[in-house]
């Protein structure tokens, strides 16, 4: 009993409490990121028909292989994941450990194999973690300052998604009910004219949708005029978090604060 608590005390350590170091800890997760990396270039590799016809067995190998990877790690993790205080209930401790964010996203980069489309690309996502064990440290305090930042605005976020989604649908009702009679078949209901809402408001303006009626150019260039302020609200907010982590990164080399 004794040996198998040691064991998955040293689990935990690789896994849950990596560090560079451990020469152990490194070696395994700089091998977790060469494989994430590895899975997304696979990825874009199996789009070259000259490159990926005639060698789709070995791509097949590979994604199995590297799932089958993923597989015991998530499993190893949940193992010893018991280790920490926040997790020590056997049970209930694993299911809070599995529900957690980091652990929902390497349940994705599992489920990506199951998935009907291909979604390998979504693994890039578990480099983030290990920043700390790549030697990455300053990146690694950066991320979470920057992550802290955006936490605290996240009614903010919340907010201007809301008045996001208000402009959508209210501009696509507007102008379906000004065009719906003079181009029936562009302008064919509310849902069909959301896709003209969207890139004339975020300013992309594709062209291949467009009023013709006097209403409906007026709706148009009022769209297209809140538009700018409405869809910019995201990036004033995220600019805010990226500017306070950064000035709350700085240390005072006299007091240290």
């Amino acid at each position: 009993m004794t040996q198998t608590l040691s064991l998955r005390h040293r689990a935990h350590l690789l896994l849950h409490n990596p560090t560079a170091r451990r020469v152990a800890s490194r070696r395994i997760n700089r091998f977790l990121a060469l494989l994430i990396l590895s899975n997304a270039i696979a990825v874009a590799l199996e789009t070259v028909d000259s490159i990926y016809l005639g060698n789709e067995i070995y791509f097949k190998v590979f994604e199995v292989t590297s799932t089958l990877i993923f597989l015991i790690e998530y499993l190893a993790r949940i193992w010893c994941c018991v280790e920490q205080a926040a997790y020590s209930n056997p049970v209930r401790g694993r299911i809070r450990w599995a529900l957690s964010p980091v652990a929902l996203l390497d349940l994705v980069v599992i489920a990506t194999y199951f998935a009907p489309v291909d979604l390998r690309f979504l693994r890039l996502a578990r480099l983030l973690r290990l920043f700390r064990v790549l030697h990455l440290d300053s990146l690694a305090h950066t991320y979470e300052k920057l992550r802290a930042s955006v936490r605290a605005r996240l009614n903010l976020l919340i907010v201007s998604g809301i008045l996001m989604v208000f402009a959508l649908f209210s501009s696509a009702a507007l102008l379906y009910f000004c065009e719906h009679e003079a181009q029936p078949a562009v302008f064919s209901s509310i849902p069909a004219t959301l896709w003209w809402s969207v890139v004339t408001l975020t300013t992309v303006g594709y062209g291949d949708i467009f009023p013709v009626t006097v209403a409906g150019k007026i709706c148009a260039g009022l769209t297209a005029v809140f538009g700018i302020g409405i869809f910019a609200l995201p990036t004033a907010i995220l600019t805010s978090a990226v500017m306070d982590a950064d000035a709350s990164a700085r240390v005072c080399p006299h007091c240290g604060k």
